[in-house]
């Protein structure tokens, strides 16, 4: 079966996980989807601008990040004890999840913004219990402050950022604002860069929230997106049980990380109503909890079943939609 082939950290899983990623990114390569709704001045723009033209650059770089990601967030799972055992489950549930709709395959801020949102987790989660930690949540927020650069509405996970070091260590003013401090850091470069080419007019134009506001007005779904929605409920109410049982048995620091993801999740769905490149950043909490299903369950095959119930909804989306 499928997962039994990445349940161990071998070499050969590595190379298997390429070849999905490739297999379900298969898609972007022959089809080109649209990229409209970048802020004309985020340094996305910029970095778009370096490699137009160039063919298949764009889902060829896409597909690199994910993979470099994947094993990032699965190294970050083993490292904190996330999951029980050292496995490559959780880099295919992401590369899945950040392969499952025809909107997530192209080079996007989203896709940036993950990378660097994992990284700003990573910092966090090694604050727990830890002395002097300053230098770790600057980190933190530097990393926020960039991914902010490539699209301004990533700043609200500042919210995150100071609610999760709550949740990790007691509160502190001067950590709060040291994790400020470090999100604000980006900014200094882009004011010096106008400043120096006399351009301030032109700065205001990076502080874009939105370009406009639909808090879940008009929501709706083609019928081809209905076998991958059934199959999302599905997992997620398989899973649910699972997942929070493991929860309950878990030591306190696993415990902590665990509802730091949860308050993740949470703000990345409310902030979705406001913004969709939100959307993409439910991928890495996502990954945890179904990871920590198809791990821990003990009916493995309904967890074989629903999984490839799961990989052939996103299939038949991806060529209904071509």
């Amino acid at each position: 079966m499928i997962l039994k082939l990445f349940k161990n950290q071998r070499p050969a899983s590595q190379g298997l996980l390429i070849l999905v990623a490739l297999a379900l990114w298969s898609f972007a390569f022959i089809k080109s989807y649209d990229e409209s709704g970048v802020i004309s001045d985020s340094l996305y723009q910029w970095l778009i601008h370096f490699i137009e033209g160039i063919p298949f650059i764009k889902p060829g770089a896409a597909v690199v990040l994910i993979i470099v990601q994947a094993i990032m967030i699965n190294n970050i799972i083993i490292e904190n004890q996330l999951i029980s055992s050292r496995t490559y489950v959780p880099s295919l549930i992401y590369i899945v999840l950040m392969s499952s709709m025809p909107e997530f395959l192209k080079f996007s801020p989203g896709l940036i913004g993950n990378f660097l949102f994992i990284l700003m987790l990573n910092r966090l989660f090694k604050t727990y219990r830890e002395e002097h930690s300053n230098s770790k949540i600057f980190d933190a927020g530097l990393y926020l402050g960039l991914a902010s650069t490539v699209h301004f509405s990533f700043i609200l996970m500042l919210v995150f950022g100071w609610l999760s070091l709550a949740i990790l260590r007691s509160f502190s003013w001067r950590e709060s604002l040291v994790l400020a401090v470090g999100a604000l850091v980006p900014y200094s470069f882009i004011f010096t860069y106008y400043y120096a080419f006399g351009d301030l007019q032109n700065l205001a134009d990076h502080f874009v929230l939105f370009e406009s506001i639909r808090v879940y007005q008009n929501i709706s779904l083609p019928v081809n997106y209905s076998p991958l929605l059934i199959a999302f409920v599905g997992l997620i109410l398989l899973a649910s049980k699972t997942v929070f049982l493991e929860w309950r048995i878990s030591v306190v620091r696993v415990k902590k990380l665990m509802s730091t993801l949860t308050l993740f999740a949470g703000l990345v769905l409310l902030f979705s109503g406001l913004d969709i490149s939100f959307c993409i950043a439910l991928a890495i909490p996502l990954c945890v909890y179904l990871s920590n299903y198809f791990i821990n369950t003990q009916k493995k095959l309904v967890a074989e079943g629903s999984f490839l119930l799961l990989l052939i909804s996103i299939v038949y989306l991806h060529i209904v939609t071509l």
